[in-house]
């Protein structure tokens, strides 16, 4: 079986079973009371702060991304990523948001992939300081902690990674052992190490890494803004000094695999997370679903107009997502 029918199985589980755990011991009838109080004048700066969030995020990309890239390139091409994730099986939207730009730009594939990949761990440095600023002062679950700890050395492991790739050395003799063994796979390994590593070394000062951990942690913090007014809109409480905190675990926990959008898995974190900061289970999943809804609808029509705008068959980036793996 294929890598990827097994991550779809895998994920399409794993989602069905935390929906189940998130609905367990909730009545419709409480959730259908709480979605009856919504106050509609909050959803609308929920949205905006999503794409606030969203257009950040995109000049983040461009300012990695360098020759010249606009914010419009980025910004499409992260939609399309973002609509792509939300509707295919194994998450190929990251492979997605690099073949949109090398078609909207010009650049190689590889060469936008490896912007991708950097810009990825920027998000990961940023959603991590916004850990550190608002980490709450009352004792956590010993799974949340232990999972914190271990992001933690995800990213020093990150952070060390691209600095051993940055060195021309380093890629030089990896490339050299790589094609020796004169396998196809290898060789996409080895031209997307020259690649990173030229990147990298292109934004390897101190000021560029500030400027790009700040834009993440505004982007994230945007996020929680929108996290935030969905607990208004619905009359949850939660004291908003929780809410980045909450915002950053849910959106590191969505690397656990799931179905296309994330449903179940969503629902489950956002339940579970809410719930150590006293929000009661059902007053959680009505956040979970107008949050979900908040940004998934309108990256989906956004998505989907972008899509047919630039000829862009899904098709075709599932066969590209083969070929690179």
């Amino acid at each position: 079986m294929k890598k990827h029918k097994i991550l779809t199985i895998a994920g399409l589980i794993i989602s069905i079973l935390l929906l189940y755990f998130s609905l367990k011991d909730i009545k419709f009838n409480e959730i259908i009371d709480i979605l009856k109080k919504t106050d509609l004048k909050f959803i609308f700066i929920t949205v905006l702060f999503i794409f606030l969030a969203v257009t950040l995020s995109a000049f983040k990309w461009s300012r990695i991304a360098g020759n010249n890239v606009r914010l419009q390139d980025t910004f499409i091409a992260l939609i399309i990523g973002l609509f792509v994730n939300n509707v295919l099986p194994a998450r190929i939207g990251e492979i997605v948001k690099g073949y949109v730009l090398s078609k909207k730009t010009g650049i190689s594939f590889t060469f936008s992939l490896s912007t991708v990949l950097i810009d990825r761990f920027f998000d990961l440095a940023g959603l991590l300081l916004i850990v550190f600023i608002f980490f709450p002062k009352q004792s956590l679950p010993p799974m949340v902690s232990q999972g914190l700890f271990i992001l933690v050395i995800l990213l020093i492991a990150c952070m060390l990674t691209l600095i051993i790739i940055s060195r021309e050395k380093f890629t030089g003799a990896a490339v050299n052992m790589l094609g020796k063994i004169k396998k196809p796979f290898l060789l996409r390994i080895a031209h997307r190490l020259i690649e990173v590593g030229e990147n990298i070394r292109r934004i390897n000062s101190p000021l560029n890494i500030i400027i790009y951990v700040a834009i993440s942690f505004l982007q994230w913090l945007c996020m929680s803004a929108a996290l935030y007014f969905t607990t208004l809109t619905l009359n949850v409480s939660v004291k908003f000094i929780y809410i980045p905190f909450i915002s950053a675990l849910l959106n590191m926990g969505l690397t656990i695999p799931s179905s296309p959008g994330y449903v179940g898995v969503y629902q489950f974190l956002l339940v579970y997370i809410l719930s150590i900061f006293n929000v009661p289970k059902q007053e959680g999943f009505a956040v979970s679903i107008m949050f979900h809804a908040s940004w998934y609808i309108p990256y989906n029509i956004l998505g989907f107009i972008f899509l047919l705008k630039e000829h862009i068959k899904i098709k075709d980036m599932q066969e590209l997502d083969e070929k690179s793996t």
